[in-house]
């Protein structure tokens, strides 16, 4: 299944978000002011937070809608590449920053001698490169190495029914983009 909805707009213009959902995998992007030479006034991508700006609401959507589809694009999009167990998910191992006084999303170096520039999450670096580093670390319960392979999870139907009842909203995408 694919649909894509109209959310709203920002002041970069239309947000239109694609659901792919092929029974198994669960994979979302959006676009935010799609042109129709295919380029885009705004973001395009993993623009969840995007979500957050809109200015207007398609007549059909409200505030608590597009926060809610937020939400589930961030915990199910690519259910299919997760690199921790449940376990660790569970444990919020990728909420754990480096530097606490940093949000996760710096990006830069966040320790002294730290050698390349991460995003601020320890899941980012290995034990040996930093005492409190998960990548790689073993699971205290199953023992699965973070970050080693990429794991699914299964999507509950009801978050699939949820996204797939979105309305598709008063505009369509530009043909350069409906691909």
């Amino acid at each position: 299944m694919k649909r894509t909805v109209h959310v709203g707009a920002t002041e970069r213009g239309d947000v239109f978000v694609t659901l792919i959902w092929d029974g198994s995998n669960l994979a979302i992007s959006g676009v935010e002011g799609p042109k129709a030479n295919g380029d885009a006034t705004g973001y395009c991508g993993q623009i969840q937070e995007v979500l957050a700006d809109l200015v207007t609401w398609d007549h059909q959507y409200d505030k608590p809608m597009t926060e809610r589809l937020a939400q589930l694009w961030k915990r199910w999009h690519l259910n299919d590449m997760k690199a921790g167990c449940e376990h660790q998910r569970a444990a919020k191992w990728d909420e754990r920053p480096i530097d606490p006084s940093k949000p996760l999303n710096a990006w830069d170096t966040h320790f002294e001698g730290q050698r390349q520039r991460t995003h601020n999450m320890l899941v980012w670096i290995t034990p040996s490169e930093h005492p409190d580093g998960l990548l790689g670390a073993p699971c205290p319960v199953c023992g699965y190495k973070y970050g080693t392979k990429w794991l699914r999870e299964e999507v509950p139907q009801d978050v699939i029914d949820w996204l797939f009842s979105l309305p598709e909203g008063d505009k369509r995408l530009p043909m350069a983009w409906a691909k």
